[in-house]
C-alpha cells in the first residue's frame, strides 16, 4: 500500500468510527483546510520569480485538494447536509482542475492559462469560503 493510500484509508476508518452527528464539524475543518491549501499556494507564488516552482506549487495544491476531495467524500454526514457535501465535492474537484491550469501556464508559460487558472482557483476558494461560513453559522 502506498503512502497515500494509507492516508485515505486512515481518514476512511476514522470517519467510519464517527457518529454522524459529529460530521459537520469535520467539514467545516475540511473547508479550512481548503482555504490554508490557497493561503499557501498565494506565499509559495510570491516567494519565487521563476516559473518552475510556482508550477510545482500549483500541482502540489491540485494533489492536497484532490485529497482533501477524497476526506470530504469519506466523511459520514447526516442526510441534510448530503447536498452540501456534493457542492463542497464539485467546488473541490473544480479547484483541482483550476489548479491544473494554472500548473501548466507555469509549466509551458501561457499568460491565459495562468491568468484563467488563478482567477477560477480563487473563485472556487472562495465559494467553499462561502459555504464554510454558511455551515458555521447553522
Amino acid at each position: 500500500m502506498t503512502a497515500f493510500g494509507a492516508i485515505r484509508a486512515l481518514w476512511r476508518t476514522s470517519a467510519a468510527l464517527s457518529t454522524p452527528t459529529e460530521r459537520p464539524q469535520e467539514l467545516i475543518a475540511c473547508l479550512e483546510s481548503a482555504a490554508e491549501l490557497g493561503r499557501r499556494l498565494a506565499e509559495q507564488a510570491e516567494a519565487s520569480v521563476d516559473h518552475e516552482p510556482r508550477a510545482n506549487a500549483a500541482a502540489i495544491c491540485r494533489w492536497e485538494i484532490l485529497v482533501l476531495r477524497d476526506r470530504v467524500e469519506g466523511l459520514r454526514l447526516p442526510p441534510a447536509y448530503e447536498r452540501t457535501r456534493a457542492q463542497v465535492v464539485r467546488e473541490l474537484e473544480e479547484a483541482a482542475v483550476a489548479a491544473r491550469q494554472l500548473s501548466s501556464g507555469y509549466r509551458f508559460p501561457s499568460l491565459n492559462r495562468i491568468c484563467e487558472g488563478g482567477q477560477a482557483l480563487d473563485d472556487h476558494l472562495e465559494a467553499l469560503s462561502q459555504i464554510r461560513e454558511r455551515l458555521a453559522a447553522s
